[in-house]
């Protein structure tokens, strides 16, 4: 437990790399899994992108204006996934006046959440 008022809570279990987006309760979960073959979660990139969820940011490939630069091809996304892919209002994704950046940590790869390995963003 914590007396802190309100705290990010790392922990390494499993299910992955994933945080919430922005404060949700007075305890913001994040977490890393650790993979025994592999660095899993534990690349500087990945944890980066989970403490920018935590701080309130979305996927670079969510913004309101996403389709003006990219097409999300949802044949090829995992059954269950698709929520990754979801556009969101300028209301809710505050792109702070910045270009679209194909290279931000918080974009997806070519092939991510792929179900037969072809692109699910172009």
């Amino acid at each position: 437990t914590s007396d802190q008022l309100y705290y990010v809570n790392v922990t390494s279990e499993p299910g992955g790399c994933f945080s919430y987006v922005g404060y949700r309760n007075r305890v913001q979960q994040l977490n890393l899994q650790n993979y025994n073959l592999d660095t899993g979660c534990f690349r500087l990139g990945t944890i980066v992108h989970e403490f920018l969820h935590a701080l309130g940011f979305y996927h670079q490939q969510s913004t309101w204006n996403r389709d003006d630069y990219v097409r999300i091809v949802l044949e090829n996304i995992q059954e269950g996934m698709e929520g990754n892919f979801n556009k969101y209002d300028e209301d809710t994704v505050d792109n702070f006046n910045q270009e679209y950046d194909y290279t931000s940590v918080m974009h997806y790869g070519p092939t991510a959440f792929s179900k037969n390995g072809q692109m699910t963003i172009v």
